[in-house]
């Protein structure tokens, strides 16, 4: 991954670089920054500046032999550990699934943890990090460098850890072996244990600007006008997953589903909101996710209409006459609630409830907060 793929971050990527070149390369470091950030693509680029046989000022070459393997993720300087689900008869280390890992980087390098279930062909199942892989860390790290100079060792996601695990790596981050760096590419810190916060140097990355997230839209799908790519953009709040996802699903679809849902609840009725509890029930959950996430966008932007700052509403056509509408019904008593009820079916979706009987009571609950609202 050269720095020039990655998207924007043109700041952090000079100073990442200069550290480099000015051998200030601190032997543990943590890219922290929100799904769909290139928190990812910003470690795995730096990693191969560090590995470069010949860097240039602003880049890698692109053209060594380090930088040809690190571009396919094969250099056998760069050590990767990642979660996996534990399966009977099926090892607990992450190099049983490295060319599944490997796939699912080089096809998306903003790759998330429910695209890399899709590799895993384990949607339902829980991914994590055990003592299996810290030792497999451990055993690694004490190979000599290939190549006569850094070993890198990229663990992605370290807040899905095993204890046990962190325990185990704790060692190596307080002495590691010479010319050995540690990449944490991580989402959540408050997941992280202390003591390995503590232990790293903390590279913070901020969501992309929405004219870089714009950009990569209308490179991807050609299709899409500029106002409907910056409108995308401005809804994913940064993250180009979220941008990538709204554009591939259509929004148009969403929408309708979602307002005409509201209708029903309005009026409270029961039959009709079993027949949109059946339609959700067959989206398929990575569509029911984005259902949820594009209704909190809707009620945020109605919340904003209902404090009286417009300006800050970003909705066009038919959204926008919804948003006018339903911030009518919008009140202090209300609409913490409808935000909150949202949010909380978002995680029962991800936690594998039951979606019809989830959004049925939803839909109840919503009933109670609009007639508050009338």
């Amino acid at each position: 991954m050269l720095f020039a793929k990655v998207i924007g971050h043109a700041v952090l990527k000079a100073k990442l670089i200069g550290n480099i070149r000015e051998s200030r390369v601190a032997h543990a470091q943590l890219f922290m920054g929100p799904r769909g950030s290139g928190n990812l693509p910003l470690a795995l680029a730096y990693a191969q500046y560090l590995l470069c046989e010949a860097p240039e000022v602003t880049d890698s070459c692109g053209r060594c032999p380090s930088c040809s393997q690190l571009q396919k993720l094969e250099h056998p300087d760069l050590h990767l550990a990642f979660p996996i689900f534990f399966a009977e008869k099926k090892p607990k280390t992450c190099d049983h699934y490295l060319p599944q890992w490997r796939k699912a980087v080089l096809s998306e390098p903003y790759v998330d943890l429910d695209l890399w279930r899709e590799y895993l062909d384990t949607e339902n199942k829980q991914l994590r990090m055990g003592v299996d892989i810290a030792q497999e860390i451990q055993g690694r790290l004490s190979l000599r460098s290939f190549r006569g100079g850094y070993k890198v060792m990229l663990i992605w996601l370290p807040e899905l850890m095993d204890t046990a695990a962190s325990n185990k790596i704790l060692k190596v981050l307080e002495e590691p072996e010479p010319n050995t760096v540690f990449l944490l590419v991580s989402n959540d810190s408050e997941q992280l244990l202390a003591t390995i916060l503590s232990r790293a140097q903390l590279v913070k990355i901020p969501a992309l600007r929405p004219g870089e997230v714009s950009e990569v839209l209308r490179e991807r799908f050609p299709e899409l006008k500029e106002d409907e790519a910056l409108t995308l953009s401005l809804r994913s709040e940064g993250d180009l997953l979220e941008a990538v996802d709204m554009a591939e699903k259509g929004e148009e679809e969403l929408f309708i589903f979602f307002r005409d849902w509201l209708r029903v609840c309005f009026g409270a009725r029961i039959a009709d909101a079993a027949e949109f509890a059946e339609g959700f029930q067959k989206m398929g959950r990575e569509k029911q996710k984005a259902l949820l996430r594009y209704g909190l966008y809707l009620i945020r932007q109605c919340v904003l209409n209902w404090q009286q700052v417009p300006e800050l509403v970003r909705t066009f056509g038919q959204e926008d006459e919804f948003v006018q509408k339903f911030s009518s019904l919008l009140n202090e008593r209300n609409a913490e609630g409808i935000r909150s009820e949202l949010e909380l079916a978002h995680v029962h979706v991800e936690r594998n409830a039951n979606p019809k009987l989830l959004f049925m009571d939803m839909s109840y609950r919503m009933m109670g907060f609009l007639r508050k609202g009338r």
